[in-house]
């Protein structure tokens, strides 16, 4: 052990770049300010997605609506619950960033994670509420058989929701989508504990490191990164928890340490290649957009197009009010859908009205629900900024693949 530990001393310091380089990489991409207005609009695209493959393949009318609808809508309809995929990628990329420059410790971690449930848990127990208001209003009062649950929740249930752990505990969640929150307070806690062991990693090698070295990072993060790749992710029995999507935060983590500077882009590009290597060996679908949606947002950022890509109007709202939306939209169209049924049936045309006025409602609410429960929340949480927490410059990025950067 002594002799790996030396061996890994001497490696360090050969590869440790001086401050000046550091301050170069930093300079040129994660210091001027940048909004990254793509990756923004890349999280409004991802939102819309999932919302719409929910409402085209849930609810009373879409099957009916589905034997009009056009072939070339079909195919992405289908296969929009990729979104979530691309949401993961962001979030790895993003919280690299955010916590670029934050010194992890135990002070540090108790007020990010803070931070975290009071800029993410009021929509989000807002949206239970919802769900629960509708499913009392529908059974009790129009006696809909097809409820929106299909029980009514028992208290152990919302405790386990309350606190994320609805599915490493078994209860059903109350809602589409939730699981994925789950997934990422999961991925909030991992990644800052092990940056932080990376952190006293490089401190234990050098008294002048500034941050943690590339080679602490690729230690700590890379076992766990692989061993998701190619065992974890594709068995279907480990959904309930982070491992099985530990590759696509990983991924995004490291587009941004590479951008940064802080990692070589070999190892990037290597990342990339055993990515492809995966996928000749067991191809999946939800891969293959991750590594396309990852290679994208590593090449438009580095070409100094992030701020223009995309940055339209519509696109960057939708990328504003994503985490509203992902939470609303499911029962907001249910009661549409479900009600539009009552009045018109199976008849294909309005089936098919009843989906495209679903989605504009969802939009509709997501947005007052984000005016008046999510933008409420962001601002009381960066009252608790503090124990060496930075202010980021990221903007309208999100933290999470709901949540606005770290403030």
């Amino acid at each position: 052990m002594a002799a790996i530990g030396s061996l890994l001393n001497r490696v360090y310091r050969k590869t440790n770049p001086t401050p000046a380089a550091n301050d170069r990489g930093a300079s040129t991409i994660g210091s001027r300010g940048e909004r990254f207005a793509f990756v923004d609009a890349l999280r409004g695209i991802a939102a819309l997605s999932v919302a719409a493959y929910h409402i085209y393949r849930y609810g009373p009318v879409a099957k009916a609506a589905a034997s009009i609808t056009p072939s070339f809508l079909d195919v992405p309809l289908r296969h929009g619950w990729m979104g979530v995929q691309v949401f993961f990628v962001i979030s790895g990329f993003v919280i690299a960033y955010t916590l670029r420059s934050a010194r992890i410790t135990p002070g540090y971690l108790g007020n990010f994670a803070l931070r975290r449930s009071l800029r993410l848990d009021p929509p989000y127990w807002f949206t239970i509420l919802f769900v629960i208001g509708l499913y009392t209003i529908t059974t009790s009062l129009f006696n809909i058989e097809d409820g929106l649950m299909s029980e009514a929740p028992t208290w152990d249930q919302l405790v386990a929701h309350v606190f994320y752990l609805q599915n490493v505990l078994g209860y059903t969640n109350l809602s589409v989508g939730f699981w994925t929150l789950c997934i990422e307070v999961q991925f909030y806690l991992l990644f800052a504990l092990t940056l932080g062991f990376a952190q006293r990693l490089t401190a234990h090698w050098s008294d002048r490191a500034q941050g943690a070295h590339w080679l602490p990072l690729v230690l700590c993060f890379a076992p766990l990164g692989l061993a998701s790749l190619f065992s974890f992710s594709l068995n279907p029995d480990n959904t309930d928890w982070l491992i099985h999507f530990f590759a696509f935060f990983f991924l995004g983590a490291m587009i941004w340490w590479t951008l940064e500077g802080r990692m070589p882009k070999v190892l990037f590009w290597g990342l990339v290649a055993t990515i492809v290597l995966r996928q000749w060996i067991s191809p999946t679908l939800d891969m293959t957009v991750a590594l396309i949606v990852g290679v994208t947002i590593y090449l438009v950022i580095l070409t100094g197009r992030s701020d223009r890509w995309l940055n339209l109007g519509w696109l960057q709202r939708l990328g504003k009010i994503s985490y509203s939306l992902y939470l609303i939209h499911y029962p907001v169209a249910w009661i549409i859908t479900t009600l539009g049924h009552e009045l018109t049936g199976d008849a294909p045309i309005p089936a098919e009205g009843w989906l495209i006025l679903s989605l504009a409602a969802s939009i509709g609410v997501a947005h007052a629900l984000h005016i008046a429960v999510e933008a409420p929340a962001m601002r009381f949480s960066r009252r608790f900024k503090g124990f060496g927490a930075r202010s980021s410059s990221i903007g309208a990025v999100p933290v999470s693949i709901f949540a606005k950067a770290a403030q």
